[in-house]
């Protein structure tokens, strides 16, 4: 959790705005009055140049979702995967805000973390999912293989009438690839379970549309682990970046 969020007034500019998210090097920011959280604004709420004579209350998404802050993270991916929100707000059992719960706090919390236990294959697998390069793909991979675990990566772009079947074969194909699993069919079954567990949190956010994703496959401790990073999009609509995770007994 991020218990230092970037703030900003119903009253900021547009202008300002953008400048905040800059020098913050976020890609959301907390809109508040005393005493309360009223909206939350992403980078993408920025970007129309016909903006510039509005406000934050004006672009601002007033559906915020609120957690506890005994939330554990396994429920912060499934209420991220779940929503469109690019964060979730954590308050406390006076129902103060304590802090905020992004993907990327998500995955910067397991790092701090990974030198003092054996990460979980579920988060084995986020790792993998959002790594940015080559570099660090090989890096987590290691780590993976360290762990007594075997993963695989993989990455999909499709049309929404694909996008379903083309995410299982993909994840299927590399998983077999790189020795996460044999040609056996149970263990495809299980890889193809672990991906629609994932999706459907996915697709219930945006249905209907296609989208590029990675995909990450960790396997071990009698089970098998999907993680999908990416964003549904089009040429009308373009979301923002979306995270979901499914397993499956293998």
């Amino acid at each position: 959790m991020n218990a230092n969020p970037v703030t900003v007034g119903p009253d900021t500019p547009i202008a300002e705005l953008r400048r905040v998210m800059l020098n913050s090097r976020t890609n959301f920011l907390l809109v508040t009055e005393p005493g309360r959280v009223i909206g939350i604004i992403s980078d993408r709420d920025l970007l129309t140049p016909a903006q510039e004579a509005l406000v934050a209350r004006d672009v601002m998404d007033t559906r915020l979702i609120k957690v506890s802050d005994e939330c554990t993270v396994s429920e912060a991916c499934s209420f991220l995967g779940d929503s469109s929100a690019p964060a979730l707000v954590v308050v406390d059992s006076e129902g103060e805000l304590a802090g905020v719960v992004s993907p990327r706090d998500i995955v910067k919390g397991m790092a701090e973390d990974e030198e003092v236990t054996k990460i979980s294959v579920e988060s084995a697998s986020i790792y993998l999912v959002m790594t940015r390069s080559r570099e660090y793909e090989k890096y987590w991979l290691e780590k993976v293989r360290g762990y007594g675990y075997r993963g695989a990566i993989t990455q999909v772009g499709a049309s929404a009438d694909r996008l379903a079947a083309k995410l299982r074969e993909s994840m299927i194909a590399a998983a077999v690839a790189l020795g996460v699993i044999s040609e056996d069919a149970r263990e495809k079954i299980a890889v193809s379970n672990a991906v629609r567990d994932a999706y459907i949190q996915l697709s219930l956010i945006n249905p209907g549309l296609g989208g590029g994703f990675k995909l990450a496959a960790v396997r071990g401790d009698g089970r098998v682990s999907v993680a999908i990073f990416g964003r549904f999009g089009h040429a009308l609509v373009d979301g923002p970046e979306q995270l979901a995770v499914g397993y499956s007994v293998i």
